[in-house]
């Protein structure tokens, strides 16, 4: 659905991204909230491949140094490396065929990519709940459900800031949130249950 409207140009979701675009711009633009910039932009940065991979292959390490075989390490890596090759190649493909412009109106130059769907909400979903998948392997239950709800957390503080920097619009943090749930749901199966760590 996000996909169709987005491509299309129109659509009850076209119409509320609009709706939240304006409505954050004129909150953000009061006096009060000037605070908040420079703390939306370091969230927002959060959602880079730089923060997104450091926190992903920090987890890796843990797991692997927490699993009993080299059969688990590897299933491991293959989950995690999988993971965000499929998001990747899936957000690059929507960019490029949708090429969708972002909420400040600019249109999209040839060669250039669109921002649908959203890069930064994709990256930061993938990376920071392939972490929280990768650390639950090898933890108890208790420590992987507050693992799963600070990195589901730290999703949504990226996400928000996006959209409160204007980078883009709901929709396309939407769309990157449904594709990670997706891709996550599938790895969550895969993940490798090593056991009793050492």
């Amino acid at each position: 659905m996000l996909t169709v409207q987005a491509a299309l140009g129109a659509g009850p979701m076209v119409a509320l991204d609009e709706s939240v675009r304006d409505g954050l711009a004129a909150f953000s633009g009061a006096s009060g909230p000037d605070r908040l910039d420079g703390v939306m932009h370091v969230l927002a940065d959060l959602g880079g491949p730089l923060p997104g991979g450091i926190a992903l292959t920090a987890a890796y390490v843990f797991a692997a140094l927490r699993s009993p075989g080299r059969r688990a390490r590897v299933g491991l890596a293959v989950t995690a490396v999988v993971s965000v090759a499929v998001v990747s190649l899936a957000v690059v493909a929507g960019k490029i065929l949708i090429a969708r412009p972002g909420p400040d109106g600019g249109t999209i130059a040839s060669g250039e990519w669109g921002f649908f769907p959203s890069g930064h909400t994709a990256t930061s979903a993938v990376c920071y709940g392939g972490a929280a998948l990768l650390v639950g392997a090898v933890s108890s239950v208790r420590t992987r459900r507050r693992v799963y709800a600070g990195a589901g957390v730290l999703c949504a503080l990226v996400g928000f800031a996006l959209l409160w920097c204007g980078y883009h619009w709901l929709g396309d943090v939407l769309a990157g949130w449904a594709l990670c749930a997706l891709v996550l749901r599938a790895a969550a199966r895969h993940v490798p249950r090593p056991g009793p760590p050492r």
